[in-house]
């Protein structure tokens, strides 16, 4: 779970909505989540819980912080989730993205890649990549300069629990979720995510920024 401030965050990447790609070293420490939280964030409802295979995130492990007034013009949406800047930075990609296809794998380290996703409020996301990514592709539980953290053994990606409905944060009717992914360069990894509201997953496609692993979004 996230611990320290947002603004201890925005120190390590600079700016809110941006993604930084960092190379695998090693080692590393969890992100921090804030000491204070906007006083219009409401408790959780009660006793959310993880799928299995995945690693809870709820109301309680937000991380406020406040985006620019278009942020979703430039991101994302899938189903309740919005991948921040996904689509100006170009890091995920609508699951008929044709580039797919032709991706090419670059022999090399794992590169890291830090995303904001923001959950409507009252809604629960599972987001998980396919079986078929995972030897190239994994989320993360949090960084530092040095590398990030992998999740759990067993786990392979995230249950987003948003704030109940009603709650209103920095960037409206949404929770904030500061999370990341390693990916090797050149793949393009499926990512499958999951709704109650919905009675099959939307499909995404992950990938190195638009200006390359290695290099700000």
């Amino acid at each position: 779970m996230p611990s320290g401030r947002w603004l201890a965050v925005l120190a390590v990447v600079g700016l809110i909505a941006a993604v930084i790609a960092l190379s695998l070293t090693g080692g590393g420490h969890r992100v921090a989540s804030p000491n204070g939280r906007s006083t219009a964030l409401a408790a959780p409802s009660p006793s959310p819980s993880a799928v299995p295979g995945t690693v809870l995130f709820a109301c309680d492990s937000a991380n406020p912080g406040q985006l620019g007034p278009n942020w979703r013009a430039t991101s994302l949406r899938a189903g309740p989730v919005w991948f921040v800047d996904g689509r100006q930075l170009g890091y995920v990609h609508d699951g008929g993205w044709q580039a797919a296809t032709r991706a090419v794998p670059v022999h090399g380290r794992f590169q890291f890649v830090v995303m904001i996703v923001e959950v409507t409020t009252g809604s629960t996301a599972v987001i998980q990549p396919a079986a078929a990514a995972r030897p190239y592709f994994h989320f993360v539980d949090g960084y530092s300069s040095g590398g990030f953290d992998l999740l759990p053994a067993g786990d392979t990606g995230f249950t987003l629990a948003a704030c109940p409905r009603g709650t209103l944060g920095f960037n409206g009717a949404v929770t904030d979720f500061y999370l990341g992914f390693s990916i090797q360069p050149g793949r393009a990894a499926p990512v499958d995510i999951w709704s109650p509201a919905r009675p099959h997953p939307i499909h995404v496609i992950f990938t190195c920024p638009a200006r390359g692993c290695g290099t700000t979004g």
